[in-house]
């Protein structure tokens, strides 16, 4: 069975991370996606929150995993997730599904869903992090030493 993961932030082609590079050359690019709901500057990273039938979308990319066992292990940890806790951490991986604009349907993906409050943080409203991180010194920081 096929497995996808839809990126939104640190991830993304464009942003030269080492846990990008590391996506990069364990998957296959699909193209542009999106979904619904709302992305937020977290300080140093994003953080995104998947809403059904929400209004507002976060962009993002989708990847066809080639070896999903390995790659979402080293992901789950860059992520912060316990395997001995997986719900009890700053995100959760969650299978949902995203719009991959491209191919114009809909594909199950992993998700790493934003997993805390979020009414007090800046919220990220064009939901496009590849536009917003570049001016943001916290974040690039993070992506040079993350």
């Amino acid at each position: 069975m096929e497995s996808h993961l839809f990126v939104y932030g640190t991830l993304m082609i464009g942003v030269e991370s080492r846990m990008a590079g590391l996506l990069q050359r364990n998957s296959k690019w699909l193209g542009s996606a999106c979904i619904p709901g709302l992305l937020y500057d977290l300080g140093r990273y994003p953080g995104a929150q998947w809403i059904p039938e929400h209004p507002q979308k976060v962009y993002g990319q989708i990847f066809l995993l080639h070896d999903p066992e390995f790659l979402l292990v080293h992901l789950d940890e860059y992520e912060g997730i316990d395997p001995q806790f997986p719900d009890a951490g700053e995100y959760v991986r969650k299978l949902i599904p995203a719009f991959l604009e491209d191919e114009n349907r809909m594909v199950n993906t992993w998700f790493y869903h934003f997993n805390q409050p979020s009414k007090k943080l800046k919220l990220i409203e064009s939901g496009r992090y590849l536009d917003y991180y570049p001016q943001k010194p916290a974040h690039l920081d993070f992506i040079r030493t993350g």
